[in-house]
């Protein structure tokens, strides 16, 4: 306490260095934002040494491929003078003309489309419709059905490309092929839509610059509207938020700097740290406005709110960070770049709130001394009206009665409990994105009209995979797994045995005649320059109805890939399941183990520092359970309001644990202190006088994680829904555990039982 009190009046005496200080770092930090940067990759959420990421890889560098856009040509409109059929020559002819220029781009290596059969078969394109009709028509069912809807109003330009894994050259790469498509000029009544992954992912980085910069001003805004209520004056509503800004600006202003980039986890940090930073500041200077009103002169005020406040502000900072610091036990980087910079927002917060909020304060005190003359006791709402006496109420109540707030809270865990057994678990991209965006969709309508356009690889690595035994063990498997497409959702494949089957009609058992099958494709086959690895590429609906389909035909490839080099291929030939679609399962299954971990170590962590802290199993008792209740109701809510476990979601949990036990802690404090000094009646003082600065607290905090709900992206609306609720479950917990616990345990032996 002296160490604090201390601190209280160097910051007193050194305030105007102080906020010198903190305007240096502002300007600083202002720079570090200009270079955020964001990120979409799906790869880059996964850990780099994991055997999905050395087969990703592969595809990248050895083949080019796993990278593609579709663009979606269809008759939008009816309106006369139009076209009404994508066999309309223009059509084709725009078609044709796009793809030229597209070729032209140096990072696009194949462009398919219904043009290049014409081509193929009339060696120019259709000059009539019924031409057009005719060629179309001669084409097996099968084929025509992938290239042309049934009922001929939609078509699509296939573009596969190869570029460095990296934001800026996605969006470079997506904006160029926009340029293309709106340099040609298709017939009227004709939509042209850019979509797979580079459209989708474009899409996501867009959304994701929009939400930071929509959210951080909602939140700002929701905590301004609730400071001003509680602080009755603008000027004292800015004092614990301007503190909480320059944090906020110094942390994005760090990520900047540090090169962390903006993602679908951290891409919230801005109205979680503006939701989160300002409690510390609210507990601060509600304490000092609490000591003004009982006399003390300004210094003693803030010294008092700096010793008093201080300890369990450091607990609360400490135990949020310790559930914070659990992500990084996590191998996702998405959770270890979220960690860093919420760990760094909050030590930030509570830095500021222990030191530049107490010297606001006093600057806002003399200016206000030399316009008015005098100092005036400042009032605020929180510790009268209505909301001093329902906590002085619930003080009252829970003092009589502890048990009954404890069956109450029983009751509610069991519902909550069966939520629980509710909740599932998303990864797939497109269900990141929100509906009614037009490349999804236009990726839904590809999966409707062609069967999906999902691709998946199966890596084959050897000494030679133009191999005989090889090349026909690749044929048989292609075709068992299109035996199964009923179950699989496979459309198509394409493989080197495709080639060479198209040359002779079967697979020779003759090393040369493959060879020389290869060697007149001309590169269409997918091999490596050294001949030791190539691709069977599937193309389907893979991505399911449901997370369970998706799940479900993932582990039917991987059992098929499995057997199949077990029994079907010769001895030291590898097969690995890789691609877009394949990291997302991967990322799945990573996900729902990281829930686990992160979970348990972020409470252990959290349990450990509470009891360092404080040294008594029963107040600590009192102190976490909160904490347990507050994240066992936010997981059992997901699972009763449908909320999936996403990448983003991931460390949630241990984020609950780490906020939620502040409440506990701020009350267990007051209670301790009230004891020692003699109060008879604890647990009412320490509801009436903490429990609206928690109110005021959870009110601001939920308020910056509702701003999230402002995100188009699902994820994100997601997290401030979960992370909000999360804080109500933890505050109510606080307020009718924790109180009731410490009247249960030290009710008889302070005067629990008088009335």
């Amino acid at each position: 306490m002296d160490v604090l009190r201390g601190t209280a009046r160097v910051i007193v005496r050194y305030r105007v260095a102080f906020a010198l200080i903190a305007l240096f770092l502002l300007v600083v930090s202002i720079y570090g934002m200009s270079q955020l940067r964001f990120e979409s990759d799906l790869s880059s959420m996964l850990p780099e040494d994991n055997p999905a990421i050395d087969d990703y890889t592969a595809l990248q560098n050895e083949f080019q491929s796993g990278d593609s856009t579709i663009i979606v040509v269809k008759i939008d409109s009816i309106e006369p003078g139009g076209v009404y059929d994508v066999r309309d020559p223009e059509v084709i002819e725009a078609i044709y003309e796009l793809e030229q220029r597209l070729r032209e781009r140096e990072y696009v290596t194949n462009t398919i489309s219904i043009a290049d059969v014409y081509v193929q078969i009339l060696g120019r394109l259709p000059q009539t419709e019924e031409e057009a009709r005719f060629v179309l028509d001669m084409l097996p069912q099968e084929q025509r059905r992938s290239m042309v809807s049934g009922d001929y109003t939609m078509t699509m330009i296939i573009v596969t490309i190869s570029r460095e894994k990296k934001t800026e050259t996605l969006v470079k790469v997506y904006e160029a092929i926009q340029e293309d498509i709106e340099s040609v000029k298709f017939p009227k009544n004709v939509e042209v839509i850019q979509t797979g992954n580079i459209g989708i992912s474009y899409r996501i980085i867009q959304l994701l610059q929009s939400d930071l910069n929509r959210t951080m001003v909602i939140a700002i805004i929701l905590v301004i509207v609730l400071l001003l209520y509680f602080y009755r004056s603008p000027v004292k509503a800015a004092i614990p938020l301007i503190p909480l800004v320059f944090g906020v600006v110094m942390t994005l202003g760090f990520m900047g700097l540090a090169g962390i980039p903006l993602d679908m986890a951290t891409t919230t940090v801005g109205a979680m740290l503006i939701g989160m930073g300002i409690d510390y500041g609210i507990h601060v200077t509600n304490r000092y406005y609490e000591e003004r009103r009982a006399g003390r002169d300004i210094e003693e005020a803030a010294a008092e709110a700096v010793a008093e406040t201080g300890k369990a502000l450091l607990g609360a900072a400490l135990t949020t960070i310790a559930g914070f610091a659990a992500m990084y036990l996590s191998t996702l980087p998405m959770l270890h770049n979220l960690a860093t910079t919420l760990i760094l927002g909050l030590g930030l917060a509570a830095l500021n709130a222990v030191v530049i909020t107490p010297a606001v304060i006093i600057i806002e005190e003399d200016v206000m001394k030399k316009l008015r003359g005098h100092y005036e006791v400042p009032k605020i709402r929180s510790h009268s009206g209505l909301v001093g006496k329902a906590f002085s109420s619930l003080g009252e109540a829970v003092r009589k009665k502890p048990s009954a707030f404890l069956g109450a809270v029983f009751l509610a865990t069991l519902v909550f409990a069966y939520g629980v057994t509710q909740v599932t678990t998303e990864v797939r991209l497109e269900k990141l994105v929100p509906q009614g965006i037009p490349e999804i969709e236009a990726m839904m309508d590809v999966r409707t009209e062609f069967g999906g356009q999902d691709e998946l690889y199966v890596l084959v690595e050897a000494d030679d995979v133009r191999n005989p035994a090889i090349v026909r063990a690749i044929y048989r498997f292609e075709n068992q797994v299109k035996a199964d497409s009923y179950y699989n959702g496979v459309f198509s494949s394409e493989s080197l045995a495709d080639v060479v089957y198209r040359k002779y009609g079967y697979i020779p058992n003759d090393y040369e005649k493959i060879k020389a099958a290869l060697a007149e494709a001309q590169g269409a086959a997918p091999v490596s320059p050294d001949y030791s690895m190539t691709l069977i590429k599937f193309t389907g609906a893979f991505g399911g109805a449901s997370m369970d389909d998706f799940r479900r035909i993932m582990r039917y490839f991987e059992e098929e890939v499995a057997l199949a080099q077990s029994t079907e291929f010769p001895p030291g030939t590898r097969l690995a399941l890789t691609g877009d679609t394949y990291l997302n399962y991967v990322l799945d299954q990573l996900t729902n183990t990281e829930i686990n971990r992160i979970t348990t170590y972020g409470t252990v962590f959290v349990v450990l520092i509470v009891m360092l802290l404080f040294k008594r199993p029963k107040v600590a008792l009192a102190m976490i359970t909160p904490m347990f209740l507050g994240a066992l109701w936010t997981v059992g809510f997901m699972g009763l309001a449908g909320i999936p476990f996403t990448q983003t979601l991931a460390g949630v949990i241990s984020m609950i644990v780490g906020l939620g036990v502040d409440y506990g802690m701020h009350l267990t404090h007051r209670f301790i202190e009230e004891m020692e000094e003699g109060n008879p009646r604890p647990v009412v003082t320490s509801i009436r006088s903490v429990g609206p600065g928690i109110l005021a607290g959870a009110l601001t905090t939920a308020g910056g994680f509702l701003a999230l709900l402002a995100g188009e992206l699902p994820p994100i609306h997601d997290f401030g829904v979960t992370l909000a609720f999360g804080i109500f479950a933890s505050m109510m917990t606080a307020y009718l555990v924790t109180p009731s616990l410490l009247q249960v345990f030290y009710g008889k032996n302070i005067g629990g039982d008088r009335k």
